[in-house]
């Protein structure tokens, strides 16, 4: 190294050229051994099971999960070989299909099955306003007969019904 490789510290190293063109899931498999690592590393660091990597390298995609799982495993272990998981994604379109997903999508009224929630009617929404206010109000009647607040804090004319 040269003294100008210390004298930038925002330099960063780029993957190397074989890893950067990776283009094909076959190719997976030599840029793994490339970097030394086994399959039973990569199923571990992945949280994968080693046989969807297997099928993966091997090409075999009837075998792997599909949808947001496949395309979770392509990322992640593209981002672990160190290479970019683009070209992997658009060459298994097909299989991934459209994946939207993340807490940016997430709506709380969507159903399994195809059946809509409705929600409740502003209509009882008065109800349970009414509900919430007797049970306070029986809460506080009680805790006054039992001594539990003191008196004083009533209003002078309810005062004497609790002495």
């Amino acid at each position: 190294m040269s003294a100008d490789d210390f004298a930038s510290p925002s330099r960063v190293e780029s993957p190397s050229a074989s890893a950067s063109r990776v283009t094909a899931a076959g190719e997976l498999r030599a840029v793994r051994v490339s970097k030394g690592l086994s399959l039973e590393d990569v199923a571990a660091r992945l949280k994968f099971p080693a046989r969807h990597i297997e099928a993966l390298e091997s090409e075999r995609f009837d075998d792997l999960p599909k949808g947001l799982g496949l395309k979770s495993l392509i990322k992640n272990y593209a981002k672990l070989l160190g290479i970019d998981s683009k070209p992997l994604e658009d060459a298994l379109k097909s299989y991934v299909g459209h994946v939207e997903g993340g807490i940016g999508n997430h709506n709380s009224t969507r159903t399994l099955d195809s059946h809509a929630v409705t929600p409740l009617r502003p209509v009882f929404a008065w109800f349970w306003w009414v509900l919430i206010a007797a049970v306070v109000v029986v809460a506080a009647a009680v805790a006054l007969s039992h001594d539990i607040l003191p008196t004083a804090w009533l209003p002078a004319w309810l005062e004497e019904r609790f002495k």
